[in-house]
């Protein structure tokens, strides 16, 4: 919990819900360029507070959930090369 001290009293705050998504990309770690992607694709909802965007704690464990289950899986294809025909 974090304390804040207004006039000599003490309140404390529960701690917030939300994380800052950057520092959510970096401690996976993914790219802002592929966070970016996945918000583009609806893959993961995110929160704009003042230009700065943020996730849920319940989004991220969503997100997560369906990674598991396969949801986001393709199939890898490896490119041809060049001349590889010939």
């Amino acid at each position: 919990m974090s304390v804040s001290a207004f006039e000599g009293t003490a309140i404390q705050f529960p701690p917030s819900d939300l994380i800052a998504f950057d520092h959510w990309l970096s401690a996976i770690p993914v790219t802002s360029t592929t966070g970016w992607r996945w918000r583009k694709r609806g893959w993961i909802k995110t929160v704009n507070i003042c230009g700065r965007i943020y996730i849920s704690r319940q989004e991220i464990s969503r997100f997560e959930e369906r990674a598991a289950a396969g949801e986001f899986a393709k199939t890898h294809t490896t490119p041809k090369r060049k001349g590889a025909d010939q």
